[in-house]
């Protein structure tokens, strides 16, 4: 009794997925056309909206016009030029690729592979270290570690004073030189 819920419940859910997947071969071939055109169309009072989305008088009224010029049997770019001559290319939601048009198609796909480019040539700048380099590092580490040295002798020679009664005064003279 305790796997007959899980028997219906794989049923109705193949059932739901059958009925979704076949939902788009249930459309006419026309009204498949007809849709995709929609989502090709901007709405000329939503901006960035397509005519399927929009739910402005205007847009509903491009969706019939669409329908009506799909039954007269005209080509998906006729239908396209239909609404450009009277709303101008903004109506088109991706613009043709040609004039200044194809200079915005080119740019972003350009400059994003140049910027990979840039990068990797950054990154491998970073990680290769050039052979002269370890030169100059050296001879300056050298020079650095000479005068931690010395400092190291100065602070034992101090240090080895603090039971003098002299220390007093010398100490102050040296305070007075690191603060002065």
């Amino acid at each position: 009794h305790s796997k007959m819920p899980l028997v219906i419940l794989t049923v109705v859910a193949m059932t739901i997925f059958s009925a979704c997947s076949t939902s788009s071969s249930l459309l006419s071939e026309d009204q498949q056309r007809a849709q995709l055109l929609d989502k090709s169309l901007i709405c000329p009072v939503c901006p960035g909206e397509t005519i399927d989305r929009s739910q402005v008088v205007l847009a509903k009224q491009m969706q019939v016009i669409v329908r009506e010029q799909v039954q007269e049997g005209r080509s998906d770019a006729q239908i396209r030029q239909f609404f450009v001559d009277r709303y101008g290319e903004r109506v088109l939601a991706a613009p043709p690729i040609e004039g200044i048009n194809l200079f915005m198609w080119i740019v972003p796909p350009a400059g994003f592979v140049l910027g990979l480019i840039a990068l990797y040539a950054v990154t491998k700048s970073m990680v290769r270290r050039p052979v002269g380099m370890e030169l100059p590092t050296s001879a300056i580490g050298s020079a650095h570690d000479s005068e931690i040295e010395a400092y190291l002798k100065l602070v034992d020679k101090e240090l080895s004073k603090i039971g003098d009664p002299t220390d007093g005064l010398e100490r102050n003279d040296v305070e007075g030189n690191r603060n002065g």
